[in-house]
Parts: structure tokens; C-alpha cells; sequence
């Protein structure tokens, strides 16, 4: 494997981390350890606060795709661990917001590091041509999901 082989490796850990939480819980399985700890399923959720800053529960659920009650649950066990927390809006004080902490900010920044350690072991067998291809449809991925969550945005306005 090159170091442009690993780079963009790390560059996929990234865009899955920020953009497919399903398809990261396949593939940062750990084969061969039935005893190894699950991460914690709310963990992506700090991640993408960290990308887009504090927003309400309603918003979270959309853009991580999950369902209102489910939402719920994990913002509440990052709460409850002290990694996020609910803000007031100024203008509108019926408005809550969720934000990271800074104890949310550092289990992440360590969350992240397993999460590409594991992403990188488990696709670490593919060809270079196959780690292009892969970097290459990630970033195209990403670019056509962004564009979509900014078309349902205007669509909720």
C-alpha cells in the first residue's frame, strides 16, 4: 500500500464517518473478535455537530436519517455522558439546540482514530486501483449528498 493509497484511505474513513453511518457499521466491523466492544451508536452524531455546528433534534434526525425517537435516544445518552448539550436559541428561547461539548469534542477526536484504524485494516486489501476508485466515488458521493441535503433544506423552509 502507498502513502497515497493511505491518505486517501483515511480521506474514505472521513466521508463515511460524515456521510453513511450504515454503511460505516458494516465496514468497521471487527472480524475475528466476538468479544470486542461495539462503538457507541451515538458517537457519528457527535461528528456531525462537530461538522455543521449546534442544531435542533428535528434537523439531526433528518440529516443522519434516523427517526425522531431514535434521535432522541442517542442525543440523550451524549447528554447524559456530558459530551453534548442543549442550548437555548437567544431569539426564541422555544428553540433548543444541540451542541458538543468539549469532553464530546475529545471522544470523538478519539473515536476518529479507531474508526479509521478499522476502516483502514478492513480495506486495506483492495488493489490501489480499487482504493482510487473508492476515494474517487466517496468524493463524488459526498458532493451529490450535500447538494441533496441542500434541496430538502429549502424544501423545509
Amino acid at each position: 500500500m502507498t502513502r497515497d493509497d493511505l491518505r486517501r484511505l483515511e480521506s474514505i474513513a472521513d466521508d463515511i464517518l460524515a456521510s453513511f453511518p450504515i454503511l460505516f457499521r458494516r465496514v468497521s466491523k471487527q472480524k475475528g473478535h466476538p468479544g470486542a466492544k461495539k462503538p457507541d451508536q451515538s458517537l457519528p452524531v457527535l461528528g456531525m455537530l462537530l461538522h455543521h455546528g449546534p442544531m435542533p433534534m428535528s434537523e439531526i434526525g433528518r440529516k443522519m436519517g434516523i427517526s425522531r425517537p431514535y434521535t432522541t435516544v442517542l442525543v440523550d445518552r451524549l447528554i447524559k455522558k456530558g459530551l453534548a448539550e442543549r442550548v437555548l436559541d437567544a431569539d426564541d428561547r422555544r428553540l433548543v439546540s444541540i451542541k458538543t461539548t468539549m469532553a464530546g469534542r475529545d471522544t470523538f477526536k478519539e473515536f476518529r482514530k479507531f474508526a479509521r484504524e478499522i476502516v483502514i485494516k478492513n480495506l486495506s486489501s483492495l488493489t490501489s486501483d480499487d482504493i482510487s476508485a473508492f476515494y474517487a466515488s466517496m468524493k463524488t458521493i459526498r458532493s451529490i449528498t450535500s447538494k441533496l441535503d441542500k434541496c430538502k433544506t429549502k424544501k423545509h423552509r
